[in-house]
């Protein structure tokens, strides 16, 4: 009997132990409005991939639940077997109640319960309400593109635009560093590296230290250690040198033009947006040429002809070169380039003032350095 006994208190303590460890520490109480789906799914996002981890019934009401056992935070997914899904940012704890639309889950949305998913949702209103901004900005530029009021209008409309740019900016960064998430990890393409070393050199240290095991904050740190040990192209860096051959098979250097202010620009023949950008670029060429401002483009282009075709087509004046290695070019590697168009305005010392300046912000920043 006292055997039996024995046995039965360690069975049960086993037991304990076992069912202990698989407690839910995080629920979530939704409820969707236009279900065609009967059903839910969550998944884990952490590769190339999400991973289903479950499936939930949405009853006549359209609420549903789900009940997880999480050891840290992470990225998950709601979705209905369509494109478009719902991001919740879940840690231990969490209790979540969530409203969503099942014409579109990725329809900023009602939540509460997770702090990080909040964050995320807040931001990104606050995200949406600056590019809806410089979306109408942008509007308005292009409707007195190319007319009397391009000179007067257009300046005030390419300082607004700037003006809320920066304000973006700002608010990421003020919100990033106030408190490491990764809510604000989602929102650092609005920051490019290059750029923002300095805020990076806080950010990607209190982030890695917060979140050591998520395999997002280790990509985003091994990037940072891997710009600083990059040539830095940050504002009055020297520009790095690039020598590359003209489409007459000439080697041209950007160092040639010493004295001017540059705008390197890099774009292709196949690249859309780089041809849509071309006669914008060509009205400033004209306009500050003479007052010592020169372009040097230079292509990603894989076929000489295609490269030479373009440049007549659109009207580009300017120095080109290319050594038609696509996104092997030596300069692309060089000034790690990983989209086009993509610019880098260079002073008259050869050191670099800004990179990423396209549109209505070249504009704004070429009407500052030659006051017109």
């Amino acid at each position: 009997m006292l055997r039996k006994s024995v046995f039965t208190i360690v069975l049960s303590i086993l037991s304990y132990a076992l069912s202990a460890q698989f407690v839910n520490n995080v629920e979530i109480d939704g409820h969707i409005n236009n279900s065609a789906n009967p059903a839910i799914y969550l998944a884990f996002i952490g590769g190339n991939s999400p991973t289903p981890m479950d499936t939930a019934k949405i009853d006549a009401q359209g609420n549903f639940h789900f009940g997880l056992n999480l050891e840290k935070p992470g990225y998950y997914q709601l979705s209905q077997g369509r494109k478009d899904f719902a991001i919740l940012i879940l840690s231990p704890g969490d209790h979540v109640n969530i409203e969503l639309d099942g014409t579109n889950l990725s329809k900023l949305v009602d939540v509460k319960g997770s702090w990080e998913t909040e964050q995320y949702y807040k931001m990104a209103r606050k995200m949406q309400a600056y590019d809806a901004k410089k979306k109408e900005i942008e509007n308005k530029y292009r409707a007195v593109y190319n007319t009397p009021q391009q000179d007067s209008v257009g300046k005030i409309l390419a300082d607004e635009y700037q003006k809320t740019e920066n304000e973006k900016v700002s608010y990421i960064k003020s919100a990033l560093l106030n408190e490491p998430s990764l809510a604000g990890l989602l929102f650092l393409n609005g920051l490019k590296m290059e750029d923002n070393m300095d805020f990076y050199a806080k950010y990607a240290p209190a982030l890695k230290k917060k979140y050591p095991d998520n395999i997002f904050v280790n990509s985003v740190y091994q990037q940072y250690q891997q710009q600083k040990a990059k040539v830095k192209l940050l504002p009055g860096e020297p520009a790095p040198e690039i020598a590359l051959p003209t489409p007459t098979g000439e080697i041209y250097k950007l160092s040639s033009l010493k004295g001017k202010v540059v705008l390197v620009d890099f774009w292709a023949s196949w690249c859309s947006p780089c041809r849509r950008a071309n006669p914008h670029v060509v009205s400033l060429y004209k306009k500050y040429h003479e007052k010592g401002f020169d372009i040097l483009g230079v292509s990603l282009d894989r076929d000489k002809q295609s490269w030479m075709k373009a440049i007549e087509s659109d009207g580009l004046v300017w120095h080109q070169v290319s050594d038609l290695k696509y996104w092997q070019s030596e300069a692309a590697r060089l000034y790690g380039v990983r989209g086009i168009p993509y610019t880098v305005l260079v002073d008259r010392e050869g050191k670099i003032i800004a990179t990423g300046l396209r549109g209505p912000a070249l504009e704004a920043k070429l009407k500052e350095i030659f006051g017109f």
